[in-house]
């Protein structure tokens, strides 16, 4: 690997975080005093924070890039850099980013800082995410049988979020309100992003392979 080549990776790496964690500050700096002239308690509205897949994703995005880009070989570093985890990853920010885009865009009318933040979550750091994945992530022994592993977090999402709206009514994201369409509704929804996870998982292992027989030939 020539020297150009070794640097790139890092320097999107140092991209990414440098965007998911400034877009993470200037979203809790902003909804935080928000939250809390509605009522809350700094640490209700930090909760409340936590209840949204963005942000969680976001921050599982900016921990890797970062420890990725300074201690690669710390035992964290290493679990990082498993392929399978980085393809889990991409996954998950490809559908932060695609659900953002397709269902809730138009719910956010964002201005200034506000929107530097909604679009750095929400598209940045997806396709920057999913780039370096496509470039730089290798791929070996990526099989299906790992599609079905990654839906582990979605699913443990959706349950979460489900208990925390019963008991406090707060639903993060319009099609997961139950108050609002009912359980049947919403399970019907919670379906359809399933499948729709899975579909994508199925589509980056099917790359993956692509990649590993594009390279044997070379």
């Amino acid at each position: 690997m020539n020297k150009t080549s070794s640097i790139a990776p890092q320097l999107l790496l140092a991209l990414i975080g440098a965007v998911s964690w400034f877009a993470l500050v200037a979203q809790f700096s902003i909804s935080i005093p928000l939250l809390q002239s509605q009522g809350m308690t700094a640490v209700e509205a930090v909760w409340r924070m936590f209840g949204y897949l963005t942000i969680l994703t976001n921050i599982l995005i900016a921990v890797c890039s970062t420890v990725l880009l300074l201690v690669p070989g710390s035992a964290l570093g290493q679990f990082f850099s498993r392929p399978g985890v980085l393809t889990a990853l991409a996954l998950y920010i490809i559908i932060v980013g695609l659900g953002y885009n397709i269902l809730l865009r138009n719910h956010a009318p964002f201005t200034g800082l506000h929107r530097m933040a909604d679009e750095g979550l929400h598209s940045v750091v997806p396709l920057l995410f999913t780039l370096y994945w496509l470039l730089y992530v290798a791929k070996d022994g990526l099989q299906v049988k790992d599609s079905a592993l990654w839906l582990i977090y979605p699913l443990a999402y959706f349950v979460v979020a489900m208990v925390r709206g019963g008991a406090s009514g707060f639903y993060p994201y319009p099609f997961l309100n139950v108050t609002n369409l009912g359980y049947a509704r919403v399970m019907t929804n919670a379906f359809m992003l399933l499948i729709g996870f899975f579909v994508i998982a199925l589509s980056m292992v099917a790359i993956a392979k692509f990649k590993r027989k594009e390279l044997s030939v070379e």
